[in-house]
This record gives C-alpha cells, structure tokens and sequence, in this order.
C-alpha cells in the first residue's frame, strides 16, 4: 500500500525489492488526513486469512495511531497480517502478534491525553474568566429591552422586528414565566 506523494515511486521500488508483485501494489491519491482512502478500502475489503498487507510506513497506512489501530482491528478480524518496512513491524513473525494489541492500548492513551489536556485548556481558559462560544447577538441591553417589551406582551415577531434581529435572538435571550 503506498500513499501518493513526491516519493510514491521509491515507495513502490521499496515494496518491489520486498517481495510485493508489482501488480499488485495500490497507491492512493487521497491527500490530507481525513480524505477517502479508495485503494486501502479496496485491498482491505481483498485480503483473507493469512494474507500479509505490506507497506513502507505506518504513516502512510494510516492519517492517525486510532485510524491505525481501526486498520488493526479489521486485519485481525479477518486474520491478515501487517508489515511495515520503516518501523520492522511483522506481525505474522513470532513474537510480533502483540503488536496490534500495542496499539489499540496506545490509541485509548492517546484518547485519554487529548480529553485531558482539552479538559486543562477549557479549565484554564474559565480561570482567566473566557467564556466559550459564540458571542451574544444582543447586547445586555438589548436583551433587557426584549425582555421588558415581552413581559409587557409584545410578541417575539414584533421584537424581532424592532431589534433587527432572528426571532431566534430573541428567544435565546428571554426569561420566560415558568
């Protein structure tokens, strides 16, 4: 498997001196992280039980360490195996079969580090007395207009009007009699 880059003709040239027939080499074009990926789709949906996907990297397997590990678990619920040139993985070698596993314990770390650290940055942001999301549409005077014109039985149209603003402003903004 090779993903299209400046270099996809080493990485095919690599595979080749590997053992890959050369027919039987796919490259994907997808760019980015999160683009399609047609041609890993199509040999994962080819490979059978004991067939060994090779390819040069894992970066170029996979965009992350989850998509990485989703790839994982779909080889290993057909039974394939993986080699990757650059890391020496193979996990039909022995000794190498918890590798996969590895992985998924890597993947749930890094889950656990990103909430964290978000969780840390929100918190931190609070402190210094941000408040997330969109600004208001109104003013708190504003607000304090629609809401006297309200209590005095003014409709949310009519307020939406005189404020020049979506009636769902405006709704955001009232205190309504429970």
């Amino acid at each position: 498997m090779v993903s299209a880059t400046d270099d996809a003709g080493d990485q095919v040239a690599r595979l080749v001196a590997a053992g890959v027939p050369a027919g039987a080499i796919r490259v994907d074009t997808s760019l980015g992280t999160r683009g399609a990926r047609p041609e890993l789709e199509a040999v994962l949906g080819e490979l059978g039980a004991g067939d060994v996907l090779v390819v040069t990297g894992l970066d170029r397997l996979a965009s992350s360490v989850l998509h990485l590990v989703q790839v994982g678990q779909r080889l290993r619920a057909i039974d394939a195996d993986l080699r990757s040139l650059d890391e020496r993985v193979d996990t039909a070698a022995e000794g190498e079969a918890g590798v996969l596993p590895t992985l998924e314990i890597l993947a749930g770390l890094q889950r656990t580090l990103v909430s964290a650290s978000t969780r840390a940055g929100l918190d931190a942001a609070r402190a210094r007395g941000r408040r997330g999301g969109r600004p208001p549409r109104l003013t708190a005077d504003a607000a304090a207009e629609a809401q006297r014109l309200y209590d005095e039985g003014r409709s949310v149209t009519e307020i939406a009007e005189h404020l020049e603003v979506p009636r769902t402003t405006v709704y955001g903004h009232l205190r309504r009699p429970s």
